[in-house]
């Protein structure tokens, strides 16, 4: 018995009945939010993109693809884990830089409707998935993240494919023999920040954890300790033997880690949040324009400078992780959400002279986190010469900084209603947080 056998009994074995109610509810919080972000990101140039490649090549079948129709299982959770990142919007884990929702509930839908379960086993997948995506990537973090691999895209493989097992109900050697076939196939990497396949790896990781259960289910084999041994992934996808078993399988039953989930009050990489708050009291609560600033110094954790690698953005992908873009922004608006992340907006003389105020350094631990933690300081000198600091612990949204009911229900229907009626979002709404009271038709119905 080792690490990949435990990890398969509990997919295997956790039905409706075991997930607490409170992890029911920010389950159901975790998808409203992934919900609007997808709907936006279906008809954004990642989505159209995504999507005009699926018509050509995906393949028909029954499987909803968000606002756009049906598809093929695979093809499906390819769509709807990039439409879920398309515009990097989506929930991450507070303690560790995944991206869970995307690739784990797009997979889970997928399996779902393959499997014509019910809504109530779909909220089960979704949560099993987003464990063991967690367990994952807390395994060999954070030595493969600094390495360059983007664990939404590896980490998240194995999330998917527990979340399409648990749905399609595989036994745990199958589910095994899953996580053999999905480890081949678990790959992205963090060199793609600010390009189309950034949101590309959400679902690439939704995809081949579709891909991976139907095949374990149809008698497909893979090594059945795919965790385990020299060779095995966790080994390979770490450095210097970081990998520590322990997290895979402690605490299990006992956890249930999408309670760790935060939602991002705004469409940038998590690791600007705590600055824009920062900034964004800055300007509201001192009542400033841009032509009163002078000057801005942010300060952020040191591991943060290689994810923002963009200091002069020219496009909407790059300004998601550019931390001077994303100071401009609320410099100018008090505010940025989808509408200030387009290419026009970042573009105009206005933002480029904001941005030309806004310099970044970095510290060591800042505030005394372990890797990447996403706190942040800002300093703004007033054209006056006024010195004005801001400083944020967690980033807003993290269940340490929580966003309050109204910021959050406020995002759904800001991204939801850009492409439905706002009835018809309203009604999504209401569907999603009673998810279990309803059957899966009417459900997908509403997505498609």
């Amino acid at each position: 018995m080792g690490e990949t056998s435990d990890i398969s009994g509990y997919v295997a074995s956790i039905g409706y009945e075991e997930v607490p109610e409170e992890t029911k509810v920010h389950a159901k919080t975790a998808i409203r939010d992934y919900i609007g972000v997808a709907l936006y990101g279906s008809r954004h140039e990642v989505g159209t993109s995504i999507y005009d490649y699926l018509d050509a090549h995906g393949g028909d079948g029954g499987a909803t693809v968000i606002h756009r129709g049906k598809k093929s299982a695979p093809a499906a959770a390819l769509a709807n884990g990039a439409f879920g990142h398309a515009i990097d919007y989506d929930d991450t884990f507070e303690s560790i830089v995944i991206h869970p929702t995307s690739p784990v509930f797009a997979a889970a839908l997928a399996a779902v409707e393959e499997a014509d379960a019910t809504t109530k086993e779909l909220l089960t997948a979704y949560v099993v998935g987003c464990e063991v995506a967690f367990r994952v990537g807390h395994s060999t973090y954070p030595e493969h993240y600094q390495k360059g691999w983007h664990s939404t895209g590896t980490a998240g493989s194995f999330g998917a494919a527990a979340a399409s097992a648990s749905a399609l109900g595989l036994s745990e050697d199958e589910i095994a023999h899953a996580f053999g076939i999905v480890a081949s196939s678990s790959s992205s990497l963090k060199k793609n920040f600010g390009t189309m396949t950034k949101p590309l790896h959400a679902g690439h990781a939704a995809q081949m954890g579709v891909r991976a259960a139907l095949l374990a289910q149809s008698g497909f084999t893979a090594d059945p300790d795919i965790f385990e041994d020299d060779i095995g992934y966790s080994q390979v996808m770490t450095i210097d033997g970081a990998y520590n078993p322990k997290h895979l399988t402690e605490d299990l039953y006992e956890e249930w880690n999408v309670l760790d989930i935060g939602f991002k009050p705004y469409p940038s990489g998590v690791i600007t949040h705590a600055a824009m708050d920062a900034m964004r009291a800055l300007v509201r609560d001192n009542d400033l324009d841009p032509s009163e600033v002078e000057s801005v110094v942010v300060t952020l954790d040191e591991a943060a400078s290689e994810m923002l690698h963009h200091e002069q953005p020219q496009n909407a992908l790059q300004a998601k992780f550019s931390i001077e873009f994303c100071l401009a922004a609320i410099l100018r608006e008090k505010r940025a959400g989808i509408h200030e992340f387009s290419d026009k907006y970042i573009l105009e003389p206005e933002t480029q002279d904001a941005i030309g105020k806004v310099s970044r350094s970095f510290e060591p631990n800042l505030f005394g986190d372990e890797f990447a933690g996403y706190g942040a300081i800002v300093r703004l000198m007033t054209t006056d010469g006024e010195e004005l600091r801001e400083a944020v612990r967690y980033a807003p949204g993290s269940p340490n900084n929580p966003l309050d009911k109204d910021r959050l229900r406020q995002k759904f229907f800001e991204c939801a209603e850009a492409q439905i009626p706002q009835k018809e979002a309203e009604e999504l709404e209401h569907l999603i947080m009673n998810l279990e009271e309803r059957d899966l038709k009417t459900f997908t119905m509403y997505l498609q």
